[in-house]
């Protein structure tokens, strides 16, 4: 019969006595040939057993050790030991943070002189057990070798919600017979604290896991196997953003999440990134308050709702209180917003998330990233002609003629590197983007090329810091413009596209502009750029 070694509750006794109706024959089966061997003796059938043929000593024999058989199966149950000592009580989850789960250890004893094996079942308020989410030392199945006040082994939480669960442990004899049974209940306590996306771009581990679980995981818009931060795809984030993630501590009693807030932090040289605080920490003195982006709060029992829990599923972490009313009844809701990155200027820093429990024990969860808030340079400052192998400046106004021959486009196509302090610069600390150039006839439908994407600042960054913001004076070619080029009547055609040509005789006012970016995401949807057009007047007097 299996022996239950841990009294369960009342709901589970009539479950567990189902169970343990084949065990309970081996009583029977005792009980009946005992009763049938003293129902012989009783007969007087002993009393002529010295007349008796050899069958009936043969039918004697085979009683005997029917009942030698019965009564050693049960002593070999009852030699084998089951006892599960944790999780009892309010059991807090453990990460993974290489598998990337949650799981719960179970310890305890299963041994005994005739172990075989033994397994473990979890249900929850007397569901079926619930079905692959335990593993045990050594992999398999099942436990294949004894434990002896040790970890049995491991339940995979990710998927449970919070509540009361029921852990069952089985120990089969090597051979015959019925397991020892054991059991205990708990309460699970989920703990899912981090931040796995900030202004849309996820937190990964390399080269292509998004396991918020990992402590390593960065914030990056690909899954390149260059290290952070010196990856050269990764990319700055700017202006407004969100930050999504989990601040979710639920429940035990007396024992839920409190309030969360996250705080950013200055890195001032490369490597000196923060690390992640360990679980019951305070908030370091390095993260101030002044530097706090959101500080979200439950006071009073009425914003603990269903629909006011944060996570574990990625959600809002900026969060104010708002309210909604259904029928007569006003509920507490959630308000999500976003953080408007411009206060902390630009630079390296550290975003940290922490959450802290009605018993006030802290967890934590740190992301770095670049912060770019600079804005991008843009601007067609002059025009020059080529005159006796000099580039002479073109006074403004002046209408260009196609006898001119090629013009120099000089101006400003600048963004500056992010933080001198982490040199020489490569991104996305040096996160220009590229600038082209492009034009039009008056009223045409549509633009002509004049250069491509062209990725070099203009003028180029200095070969060392200090770099000033360059100005007027400072202005490089940012493209040669052959005028020529726009001959409606030039044989052969020029690959222009004819709107934007004019017939010898003719003139016409073209717009030249200038575009800029970076490849800073900015308000999660765009860059930082600069549009700068420029209208001249054209003449062909070929």
């Amino acid at each position: 019969m299996e022996e239950i070694g841990v009294r369960q509750p009342a709901s589970q006794q009539t479950q567990r006595r189902r169970q343990d109706a084949p065990g309970c024959l081996k009583y029977i089966l005792l009980l009946l040939l005992i009763l049938l061997l003293l129902g012989e003796i009783a007969a007087g059938e002993f009393s002529r057993i010295t007349e008796a043929g050899w069958l009936t000593w043969v039918i004697l024999f085979i009683k005997l050790i029917l009942i030698a058989g019965v009564i050693a199966l049960i002593r070999l149950q009852r030699g084998l030991r089951c006892e599960i000592t944790a999780p009892i009580g309010c059991t807090e989850e453990e990460p993974d943070p290489v598998a990337g789960i949650l799981f719960v250890r179970v310890t305890g004893t299963a041994s005994g002189a005739v172990f075989g094996s033994y397994t473990l079942e979890i249900q929850k308020d007397g569901d079926p057990p619930i079905a692959g989410i335990v593993s045990y030392p050594g992999g398999g199945a099942s436990g294949s070798a004894p434990v002896i006040g040790g970890e049995l082994g491991n339940i995979n939480t990710t998927s449970l919600s919070d509540g009361a669960y029921t852990i069952t442990l089985r120990v089969y004899p090597a051979g015959p017979g019925s397991p020892k049974v054991c059991l205990t209940t708990f309460n699970l306590l989920k703990v899912v604290v981090y931040m796995n996306r900030v202004a849309g771009v996820p937190a990964i581990v390399l080269p292509n896991n998004a396991n918020p679980l990992d402590p390593t995981a960065e914030l990056r818009t690909d899954y390149a196997a260059a290290p952070p931060p010196h990856d050269f795809r990764t990319r700055s984030l700017g202006g407004g953003m969100t930050i999504k993630g989990a601040a979710y501590i639920y429940e035990c009693a007396a024992r839920k999440i409190k309030k969360y807030e996250i705080r950013y932090a200055g890195v001032t040289t490369p490597g000196s990134e923060p690390p992640q605080p360990n679980k019951g920490d305070p908030i370091p003195a390095t993260w101030p308050v002044g530097q706090r982006i959101v500080l979200f709060e439950y006071a009073i029992s009425a914003q603990y709702q269903p629909w006011t829990r944060v996570g574990p599923a990625s959600t809002d972490l900026i969060n104010s209180w708002n309210t909604m009313t259904i029928g007569m009844t006003t509920y507490y809701k959630l308000n999500p917003g976003s953080w408007d990155s411009g206060v902390a200027s630009s630079g390296r820093f550290s975003l940290l998330l922490t959450a802290e429990d009605t018993t006030a024990v802290t967890y934590h969860d740190i992301q770095h990233l670049w912060l770019d808030n600079k804005p991008i340079i843009g601007k067609i400052v002059k025009f020059q002609r080529l005159l006796n192998g000099v580039w002479q400046d073109i006074p403004p106004c002046t209408d260009f003629l196609f006898s001119f021959g090629t013009l120099r486009v000089v101006g400003l196509a600048w963004d500056a590197v992010i933080d001198e302090a982490w040199w020489p610069p490569v991104a996305p600390n040096d996160n220009f983007g590229y600038y082209n150039l492009v034009f039009w006839k008056q009223f045409s439908p549509i633009t002509s090329p004049l250069t491509g994407n062209i990725a070099t600042r203009v003028p180029i960054l200095p070969p060392a810091p200090p770099v000033a913001t360059p100005t007027d004076a400072d202005a490089d070619e940012l493209a040669q413009w052959d005028l020529k080029q726009l001959d409606a009547d030039a044989s052969p055609a020029t690959s222009v596209d004819p709107a934007n040509k004019i017939h010898r005789g003719e003139s016409c006012t073209y717009t030249l502009q200038l575009f800029v970016t970076d490849t800073t995401v900015v308000n999660e949807g765009t860059t930082h750029y600069v549009y700068y057009p420029v209208p001249v007047k054209i003449i062909n007097d070929l």
